[in-house]
């Protein structure tokens, strides 16, 4: 029974056909024995991979060499590697389940280019998607959380994922299949074992059928998804402007949207950011120019009538623009714009954290950027121009201060180095009537 449901799965999701070779991931567990004995017994081509990610001593080189034995006296092709995890997550910065999962795909996608596999089958099943929904339920997530496990995804594919573990388990019992029990899966440290060990048998008080139900539920979004993704894909192509690693998001046309904040949710999602950094997005729109929000990858910022969505990496070359009726930006360098006249104004503050300069020489927007080599200006005291790097030499900024040096132009001539001095032909003299005061806030 389970097996015939199992290839009527497969062919309802197209998963696979009969000319397809099947990489099977294969833990030891009762989830990937029984995947791999359904799918021997209905006649698939199939190849085994092990990852012994060295994280339970003798028991985890046990589990390889139960699965190795196992393959052996089944003929079935046997494909292992062992690896160092906690090393390579503490090299990395992840965590040990990040890095598993990073470590256990990367191997099963070079097996299949050496070994010409074409499919690549992981034994999750209903139970495992049920448990994804509820953790990303309560981490935060778009309608694409509440998904639970894709069938499909590309070569990667998961016949069982129908089946419950009930059901697993008694198909094991039944045939008398062997597996090896990971003793890791009793501990309720991890957040997926607290919610299978703690969460879900309190959903089951509820309703007895809540993997079910819930399994259920997370089909039918998944089928809404098409078409709300059909739906945010038109909001796209009206709103965004993609430009290399530069998008552009119109203010006007986000505002206008009933949808904007579904939109945001699911587009920056790609992104790194999270459905509560979505909602700040949508609130930059309300803000001055320069305000911004970040991922861990990405910076989106106010423009004067867009969205600026880039990486963190080119976002700190990026050039900011500033017009005449800004009073404030906060990146790349806060700074504070205020235009007084010079009848009404105090006597200059002498700090080179604060720059007066004489608003009728400027024209608009200025640009704040980093100093990029070749860049010259007149410091402010002096009659003839000088490399701003050699500017910086003199004045001993260390080398590692130099990379985030701003200056800020009009017209393309410096008028500031920033925090550091202004260019003389734009001081304040005799002749001034307006004072553009800037303070690094």
């Amino acid at each position: 029974m389970l097996q015939s449901k199992m290839v009527n799965f497969i062919r309802q999701h197209q998963m696979a056909t009969d000319q397809d070779k099947i990489l099977v991931g294969v833990s030891g567990g009762i989830d990937s024995m029984v995947l791999l004995n359904l799918l021997a017994r209905a006649g698939y081509n199939v190849g085994v991979a092990h990852c012994n990610f060295s994280l339970r001593g003798e028991e985890s080189d046990t589990d390889e060499q139960f699965v190795r034995h196992h393959c052996l006296m089944s003929g079935i092709p046997f494909h292992s590697i062992t690896f160092d995890t906690k090393q390579f997550a503490k090299e990395n910065k992840l965590s040990i389940q990040v890095a598993a999962r990073k470590l256990r795909y990367e191997y099963f996608e070079e097996l299949c280019r050496e070994h010409k596999y074409t499919r690549i089958a992981i034994a999750h099943n209903l139970n495992d998607s049920v448990e994804t929904l509820l953790l990303n339920l309560t981490r935060g997530t778009g309608l694409k959380g509440l998904t639970g496990i894709k069938p499909v995804n590309d070569k990667i594919i998961r016949p069982l994922l129908f089946a419950t573990r009930t059901q697993i388990e008694a198909f094991a019992k039944q045939h008398e299949i062997s597996y090896r029990d990971d003793s890791s899966n009793a501990t309720v440290k991890y957040k997926r074992n607290f919610i299978r060990h703690k969460v879900m048998p309190l959903l089951r008080e509820l309703n007895p059928a809540a993997d079910v139900t819930i399994y259920q539920t997370a089909n039918r979004l998944l089928m809404a998804q098409g078409l709300v993704e059909n739906q945010l894909n038109q909001i796209r192509q009206n709103l965004v402007k993609e430009e290399d690693d530069r998008i552009t998001i119109d203010i006007a046309k986000l505002i206008s949207q009933p949808a904007a904040n579904l939109f945001l949710t699911d587009f920056l999602m790609k992104y790194s950011f999270s459905p509560a950094s979505a909602a700040e997005v949508y609130q930059l729109t309300g803000c001055s120019a320069g305000s911004r929000v970040e991922s861990e990858t990405h910076v989106v910022y106010r423009d004067r009538n867009s969205l600026i969505l880039l990486p963190k990496l080119q976002f700190i070359n990026h050039e900011v623009e500033v017009n005449a009726d800004v009073t404030f930006i906060d990146f790349p360098v806060k700074l504070k714009f205020e235009i007084i006249d010079v009848n009404q104004a105090k006597p200059l503050e002498k700090s080179h954290l604060v720059a007066n300069i004489d608003f009728d020489k400027l024209r608009f927007p200025l640009t704040v950027r980093l100093w990029k080599p070749g860049d010259r200006f007149i410091p402010f005291g002096m009659k003839g121009f000088k490399k701003v790097s050699d500017f910086l030499i003199d004045a001993k900024v260390p080398l590692a201060d130099k990379k985030r040096v701003f200056v800020l132009t009009s017209a393309n001539e410096i008028i500031w180095v920033i925090g550091q001095r202004i260019d003389n032909r734009f001081r304040v003299d005799e002749k001034t009537r307006n004072i553009f005061r800037m303070v690094v806030a």
